[in-house]
């Protein structure tokens, strides 16, 4: 996938919430990592009976950001409708994979921005040591 087509399927999808996190990072909370980076928001994709999705596993509710495992953030995504649907599943992963590499070219005073709120750090659907994923479904973490 083209950084022209990330970019159309960002600009077509400004309003979901996590579309418009991506595009202005710099102005939310963020959530500490395993590895000691931090993030602003992450991905997920999936597909089954001819549809394809990516979603955020990283949400931001209120004054709480927090990381959701699959099951959660999926049955989230679906019953808000913050998801972007894809023809195949190849481009669901490709989109959730490559989507960051746009990241340099936004520029978060154009775009919404949301108040500085206390992070709180949840990780729903795992356990310590383990990693949010499974079978039919993928996480890519964003910074």
């Amino acid at each position: 996938m083209n950084e022209q087509q990330i970019l159309e399927i960002l600009n077509k999808n400004m309003h979901l919430e996590f579309v418009k996190r991506i595009m202005g990072a710099k102005n939310f909370p963020t959530l500490p990592n395993r590895d000691g980076s931090e993030s602003t928001h992450g991905m997920m994709f999936c597909g089954g009976d001819g549809k394809f999705y990516v979603y955020p596993s990283v949400v931001y509710d209120e004054e709480v950001m927090a990381r959701l495992g699959p099951d959660t953030a999926f049955g989230r995504a679906m019953r808000l409708g913050d998801y972007i649907e894809f023809p195949t599943l190849q481009e669901a992963y490709e989109f959730s994979k490559e989507y960051k590499k746009m990241s340099p070219f936004f520029d978060a005073e154009k775009e919404v921005i949301y108040p500085k709120k206390k992070t709180i750090w949840k990780d729903l659907n795992t356990g310590p040591g383990t990693l949010s994923g499974d079978s039919m479904s993928g996480a890519n973490d964003g910074n």
